[in-house]
C-alpha cells in the first residue's frame, strides 16, 4: 500500500481534501464532511474546548496586528472532528447526520453577533502559478439612503439606481460602463452597489496593473472553482480605470478587449455568467464599438459634476461651506473647496 500525502495539509482543510489528522483517524473507512460558511469566535472556541484542541495556528500580537487564532482542529471523539477558521466550520464524521450535528452545534454556540456592515468584494491576486482572492469588507456607511444618493448624484439618481439593480438581478452576464472625470463618484457609487446587492451578488475587483489576468489560460479554471463554491450567487467583476482595456483595439490592448468581449457576451459568457462593471475617465466615443453593442451593454452611465446649487445642498448636509463656482465634483464637495483653490508649487522661472 502506498499513501501519497503530497497534497494533504497538516493544518488546513481545503476543498475536497481532508487534512492529516482526519485521514489518519478514518483511513479507508466511511468519512463524511459538512461545511458551513460564516463568522466565528475562535478565541472562545479555544477556551471552551481546550482539551479537544488537536491542531492550531496562533498569531501573537505585534505592532502590526492583534493576536488571534486560525486553522483550528478539534477531536471530539475517535472519529469526530471539527475544523474551524475565520470563515467556515467543517465537521468530519462517519455519517452525514453526525457531521451535520457537529457543525450545527459549533455554529450555534460560537457564531459572532451580527453587526451592521456594508458590502464586500474579493481582491483578485495573481502570481506565476496561482490566482487567488482576498475578501475586503466595507463599512456600513458605504450604503446610502435614497435621499443621500440623490444628493450625491443629482435628482432622479435613486430611480436610475433601482433600474440598474433590477437589470443586474435579472441578467447573468453583460457589461456596465461608468464614465466620468476623476472625483465624480464612480467608485463611491460602486461601494454602495456592493452593499445593495450583497445578498445576491459576489463582487471581484481586478486592479488596473493586473488586467492582463483576463487573458490567462487558468482564469477560466479560477471562475469554475468559484462557481462550484458559490453556486447561488451572481458574479460581478469590477475593472476600475479600465480606459486602456476598452479603447478601440490596437496592438497594445487587443487581447484585453477580446477577453472582455468574450466574458461579457461570447460563448464563454454562457458558461462563466459574469457581469463586468468598468469605470473610465475617457469619453465613450473612444471605446471599441463592439463593447457598446445592444444586448451586450447592460448600462452606460455618465457621472457628471454637480452644479453649484446641487453641490451646496450636499455640502450643507456634510457641514461644509462652498465658495461660489460653476460646478463641483464630489471629491471637491467633500474637501470643502474647488480644486482650483489648491495651492500647487510653481515649476519653472518666477516672473
Amino acid at each position: 500500500m502506498v499513501c501519497n500525502l503530497g497534497e494533504v495539509s497538516t493544518f488546513c482543510e481545503s476543498f475536497g481534501k481532508p487534512h492529516v489528522p482526519v485521514l489518519a483517524a478514518f483511513g479507508g473507512e466511511r468519512l463524511h464532511a459538512c461545511r458551513l460558511l460564516g463568522s466565528w469566535d475562535l478565541d472562545r472556541m479555544v477556551r471552551e474546548n481546550a482539551d479537544a484542541l488537536f491542531r492550531s495556528i496562533q498569531m501573537l500580537p505585534s505592532k502590526e496586528s492583534v493576536g488571534e487564532f486560525d486553522d483550528l482542529t478539534f477531536q471530539l471523539g475517535p472519529r469526530a472532528f471539527v475544523y474551524a477558521d475565520k470563515d467556515r466550520i467543517v465537521g468530519f464524521a462517519a455519517t452525514l447526520k453526525e457531521a451535520e450535528g457537529l457543525v450545527t452545534k459549533f455554529s450555534q454556540t460560537y457564531s459572532k453577533p451580527q453587526t451592521p456592515t456594508g458590502g464586500d468584494f474579493c481582491l483578485i491576486q495573481q502570481d506565476r502559478t496561482n490566482i487567488n482572492c482576498h475578501t475586503v469588507s466595507l463599512p456600513a456607511e458605504t450604503i446610502l439612503t435614497p435621499e443621500i444618493l440623490n444628493l450625491h448624484y443629482g435628482s432622479g439618481s435613486g430611480k436610475w439606481h433601482q433600474d440598474l439593480v433590477g437589470k443586474l438581478q435579472s441578467r447573468n452576464n453583460g457589461l456596465v460602463i461608468f464614465e466620468g472625470k476623476p472625483g465624480t463618484g464612480k467608485t463611491f457609487y460602486i461601494r454602495h452597489l456592493m452593499g445593495e446587492l450583497k445578498e445576491s451578488h459576489r463582487f471581484y475587483f481586478i486592479p488596473t496593473a493586473n488586467l492582463g489576468i483576463l487573458s490567462r489560460q487558468d482564469f477560466i479554471g479560477f471562475w469554475a472553482d468559484q462557481r462550484r463554491v458559490h453556486a447561488k450567487k451572481k458574479f460581478t467583476v469590477i475593472l476600475e480605470d479600465s480606459d486602456a482595456a476598452l479603447m478601440t483595439r490596437g496592438s497594445d490592448n487587443r487581447e484585453q478587449v477580446s477577453a472582455i468581449l468574450n466574458l461579457a457576451d461570447g460563448m464563454l459568457a454562457d458558461f462563466l455568467r459574469l457581469q463586468i462593471i468598468c469605470t473610465i475617465n475617457c469619453s465613450a466615443a473612444d471605446i471599441d464599438p463592439a463593447l457598446l453593442r445592444p444586448g451586450r451593454l447592460i448600462c452606460h452611465r455618465v457621472f457628471n459634476r454637480l452644479d453649484y446649487d446641487e453641490a451646496v445642498q450636499l455640502a450643507e448636509k456634510l457641514g461644509n461651506k462652498l465658495p461660489q463656482a460653476h460646478d463641483y465634483s464630489l471629491a471637491e464637495v467633500f474637501a470643502g473647496h474647488d480644486a482650483s483653490e489648491i495651492d500647487r508649487p510653481r515649476i519653472g522661472f518666477a516672473t
